[in-house]
């Protein structure tokens, strides 16, 4: 009888070990919270169906050179002016392959406040830290013009910079930081004024709740093509691979996840 029990398990165990061995490992980049999480979330049920999930997680601003040669299969670190602003420079063919998630872009204030009237009444000539990069910059310029803290010039969006800013009436200073410095220069100055990502004020200064949201950024037309994606090659968007992650990646049980975990600070970009 022991010999027999022996041998069923050393059977499992080898049918087991030869099930993962057979499985089709699907590299995958990540780097900030909460992706890391989804793709945990998901992971045994790609497994089920056959597909092994390895995560790579390094610097959102590497993540695209080994997705461009061939060294991972996607990623889960950007929207598509970041992606584009990559190709363009390495001419390459990164695409959206899904959007997953708006998040939620805002101004963080501890000190100041929205009045009764919906006007942020900032002192003159206050500071306010915003990211540098040149596809994010626009954005929280488009953002400081939604609060009525700024305008910009006729026609400018995605490409807006500081030298596009028309109006100005509260002499706001602009300091100009790396995401993840931002929030670390926002702190530092008193928590008084800065634009950030809730995934950078979380991992940075574990500002984990919309507790310091002074203005979120309006989902529209325009600020709706600002979602964090799954990002592919061009040459291998319709693998069967890719297309089973997706499925998963967009399931109801990912979208429940997003708004119980992370409801404060993103909106699903999927059904």
């Amino acid at each position: 009888m022991k010999k027999l029990w022996i041998f069923v398990s050393l059977l499992s165990i080898w049918a087991l070990s030869g099930c993962q061995q057979g499985a089709d490992t699907l590299k995958i980049g990540v780097n900030f919270y909460p992706m890391p999480q989804i793709v945990e979330l998901i992971e045994a049920d790609l497994l089920a169906d056959g597909i092994k999930v390895e995560m790579v997680n390094m610097d959102y601003n590497l993540l695209n050179t080994p997705l461009n040669n061939k060294e991972i299969d996607g990623n889960l670190i950007q929207h598509q002016y970041f992606m584009q602003f990559f190709n363009n420079a390495n001419n390459a063919n990164l695409v959206v392959a899904q959007p997953v998630y708006h998040s939620i872009f805002s101004l963080y204030s501890a000190v100041y406040e929205v009045d009764s009237e919906n006007n942020i009444n900032v002192e003159d000539g206050e500071t306010v830290y915003l990211p540098e990069d040149v596809v994010n910059l626009p954005r929280a310029l488009l953002l400081l013009q939604s609060a009525g803290l700024i305008t910009l010039k006729e026609g400018k969006t995605v490409t807006a910079t500081l030298d596009d800013i028309e109006s100005n009436p509260k002499n706001l200073k602009f300091e100009l930081k790396s995401l993840l410095l931002t929030a670390h220069a926002y702190n530092d100055a008193g928590r008084r004024l800065a634009v950030m990502y809730p995934s950078y004020a979380k991992t940075a200064i574990d500002l984990g709740d919309d507790s310091e949201f002074l203005f979120k950024e309006p989902l529209n037309e325009l600020t709706a093509t600002y979602a964090i994606s799954f990002v592919t090659r061009e040459d291998n968007r319709q693998d069967p691979r890719i297309v089973k992650f997706i499925e998963h990646l967009t399931s109801p049980k990912v979208k429940q996840w997003i708004l119980d975990n992370y409801g404060w600070a993103a909106i699903p970009a999927f059904e």
